[in-house]
């Protein structure tokens, strides 16, 4: 799997100025989406912007892929959309953060595709891509443990960037 997401150009680290009374008053999704908004703004090709980002703000930076993906369509709508080439950027951002439990249940989930890969692959259309939830229903369960804890790691990365603001923004 491709690992230029895991790259860190410390000499072009992107870190946005950012209020000091914002960074501490919100909290969670909307604590996460605030401190993610000015980097994905930010955004020129997304390997160059990757690299510009912090191991913690890749975690959460990468993470927003998995969650926007999962909470929308599930597992199956993650790897039919191809976000897959993600995973050791999300992996290393989980276990920066100490989330074992999301780092089960991803895996989990790729050891399920791997092992159903040419269903996958063999599709093209809509219908193919619908058919997929009919066929792949092991993915039902790991979706609800996902929704389950999809907080909880929010909240990990929350704690991670207060305990490391300077990795994240410019305070002001």
């Amino acid at each position: 799997m491709n690992n230029n997401y895991e790259i860190f150009d410390e000499g072009n680290h992107l870190k946005p100025n950012f209020a000091k009374s914002e960074f501490d008053s919100l909290s969670s999704w909307d604590f996460g989406w605030a401190i993610l908004e000015p980097i994905n703004l930010g955004a020129d090709d997304e390997i160059g912007l990757s690299k510009r980002l912090s191991p913690g703000q890749k975690a959460l930076y990468f993470f927003w892929y998995l969650d926007g993906e999962v909470t929308n369509g599930g597992f199956i709508q993650f790897y039919w959309n191809e976000k897959r080439k993600y995973l050791p950027a999300i992996i290393k951002g989980l276990e920066l953060i100490g989330d074992r439990d999301m780092l089960n249940l991803v895996d989990k989930a790729d050891k399920l595709y791997i092992e159903n890969k040419e269903k996958f692959d063999s599709g093209k259309t809509q219908e193919d891509f619908s058919k997929l939830y009919d066929d792949l229903i092991e993915f039902d369960d790991l979706d609800g443990i996902f929704y389950d804890k999809h907080d909880k790691t929010m909240d990990l990365i929350e704690k991670y960037a207060r305990q490391n603001p300077d990795e994240f923004v410019n305070l002001e």
